[in-house]
């Protein structure tokens, strides 16, 4: 009877912990990422991103810095971004596992309130997608500055003829590097506005902003995969 017993309660300590390993399994918690690019110049002092009411970075970011990739729970978040003299941008995001999600804050006049009032100008939030990697090596133009189309040259190392192209504003152009690793000098009327270091397959991002004073800068980071505008 003794034997019966010591089976039964193994049986039974053995079902527990499967169990328990099965919904310690299932309550694994899963992450996707919020990549934040700092693209407003208008307004005073740093901006500051918020991810569902908390500071993310009390100090803030300077116009044309970008934040690393954080991690957040897979599903819903609201990111919020604010300047002083500007009105605060809010967006949702549907965070998916392993995906990286990226926002470049930038500013658009609005209509003003009435005739004579200044002009407001508000935070937008322009979303970046990830897609299917593709091999090699790529460069994603995106533009948030003011003027309709940037026309832009690149420079390839090792590649003697410079590469014509252009983007429109919150659009996006995808120029293929193939496997090259050179440095690539992106340039504005024949003013290189960033250098581009390949050292890692995958896509480099190129953000166009307005940097004041009638000037035209850029920014870039790496992506592992690819990206839409949506």
């Amino acid at each position: 009877m003794k034997t019966i017993f010591k089976l039964v309660a193994l049986v039974s300590g053995i079902g527990s912990l499967l169990i328990s390993n099965a919904s310690s399994q299932q309550e694994t918690p899963r992450f996707g990422f919020v990549r934040i690019v700092n693209a407003i110049n208008q307004g005073q002092g740093n901006a500051k991103f918020s991810v569902d009411g908390e500071d993310i970075f009390p100090k803030g970011y300077q116009l044309g810095e970008t934040s690393g990739g954080m991690s957040l729970k897979q599903g819903s978040h609201s990111i919020s971004v604010s300047k002083e003299g500007l009105e605060k941008g809010t967006t949702k995001l549907d965070l998916v596992t392993n995906e990286t999600t990226t926002l470049i804050a930038f500013a658009e006049q609005q209509p003003a309130p009435k005739e004579g009032d200044p002009p407001v100008w508000a935070i937008k939030l322009l979303r970046l997608k990830q897609r299917e990697v593709e091999k090699g090596y790529g460069l994603t133009l995106v533009s948030v500055a003011k003027e309709p189309e940037t026309k832009l040259q690149l420079a390839i190392q090792g590649k003697g003829a410079v590469e014509k192209c252009s983007v429109t504003r919150l659009g996006i152009t995808y120029v293929n590097l193939g496997e090259s690793r050179g440095e690539v000098f992106v340039k504005i009327a024949d003013k290189i506005v960033t250098t581009v270091s390949p050292d890692t397959p995958g896509n480099y991002v190129v953000v166009v902003y307005d940097a004041g004073d009638g000037k035209t800068a850029a920014i870039y980071f790496f992506d592992p995969k690819f990206v839409i505008a949506g």
